[in-house]
């Protein structure tokens, strides 16, 4: 067997290692990347808190507008209710009364009368062929509705005096008038009327020429049972008086009732409103005149006003 025939060492072909100045086909490829760098955006400001406050800020004064506001209608309500208030007393100040016909009455009788339905009396004597002492005239006139407090004019009879004509100077002169005093007034007598009701005591009052001033008290006695006067029976007094009779308001709670002002109204009215408001009316006259449903209502008893137990009894006087 033949050897093989010895290598040259100078044979590129059986060299190991070769060496070469490029790269071959299947070396890797790198390549040089350079990194961009990209510098953030700049930051923006924060505006939440400003907004958070603003917020508040504005929350703030809307309370403060409400409170105000409130405050302002609070004293626009309390304003208007005080000029509400002063306006009703004003029209209650200037209610409207009608004046009592008390001409042909006397001048003690009419002023109680007036004084009763709310108004002040002026009397003014003056010459008249009437009884001294008698209204012969009033102002203003009876059935005008006034307001109350309204001064009443009483023109009221004395005896007429005579005049004379001086000539010593030439001038006329006129002397003072002579008046006569009026007559005294004639007396009445006080009647027992304790225990009575009230009706019959005051028709015994009446009958006497006086008038019974009710006022109703707490009794053990029935309603409208009279259980004490203020003048002791035989008392004198003038004719036309007042006397004050306390009258049971019953022993039982009974409901009460405001007693409607009928003064100067005429009797049919005065009594439809009285019994309308629930109470019973009996109608007095001292005088012989006959009572009608159009007689004028002079006087009541208890006032217009009073408050009384329901089904209690009104004196009204024509």
């Amino acid at each position: 067997m033949s050897e093989p025939p010895p290598r040259d060492p100078r044979d590129p072909a059986e060299d190991e290692t070769i060496i070469s100045d490029g790269w071959g086909p299947e070396d890797p490829v790198f390549v040089e990347q350079q990194e961009e760098v990209v510098e953030p955006p700049p930051r923006r400001p924060t505006i939440w808190p400003w907004l958070l406050a603003l917020l508040v800020l504005v929350l703030a004064g809307l309370a403060a507008a409400y409170f105000l506001t409130r405050e302002d209608d609070e004293q626009a309500t309390t304003t208007a209710a005080t000029t509400a208030a002063t306006t009703e007393a004003t029209t209650a100040a200037a209610e409207q009364v009608t004046v009592p016909d008390v001409v042909g009455t006397t001048s003690s009788q009419a002023t109680e009368t007036l004084r009763d339905a709310g108004f002040e009396v002026n009397l003014v004597p003056v010459p008249s062929d009437r009884a001294p002492g008698t209204v012969v005239a009033q102002s203003p006139a009876a059935g005008s509705e006034q307001p109350e407090g309204t001064s009443v004019r009483l023109n009221v009879a004395e005896a007429a005096g005579g005049t004379t004509t001086g000539a010593t100077t030439g001038q006329a002169t006129t002397a003072p008038a002579t008046t006569t005093a009026a007559p005294a007034p004639q007396p009445a007598t006080v009647p027992d009327v304790v225990g009575q009701e009230l009706a019959e005591g005051a028709r015994a009052f009446a009958d006497a020429g006086l008038k019974a001033s009710v006022a109703y008290v707490p009794s053990q006695e029935p309603l409208g049972r009279i259980v004490a006067q203020a003048q002791p029976p035989g008392t004198e007094r003038e004719q036309g008086a007042t006397v004050q009779v306390n009258v049971s308001a019953g022993p039982d709670s009974t409901a009460k009732a405001d007693v409607p002002r009928v003064t100067g109204q005429v009797l049919a009215d005065g009594r439809a409103r009285l019994e309308q408001a629930g109470f019973e009316v009996l109608a007095v006259t001292l005088g012989d005149d006959e009572i009608e449903n159009e007689s004028g209502i002079l006087s009541q008893s208890p006032a217009g006003g009073a408050s009384i137990p329901q089904g209690a009894l009104v004196l009204v006087y024509v």
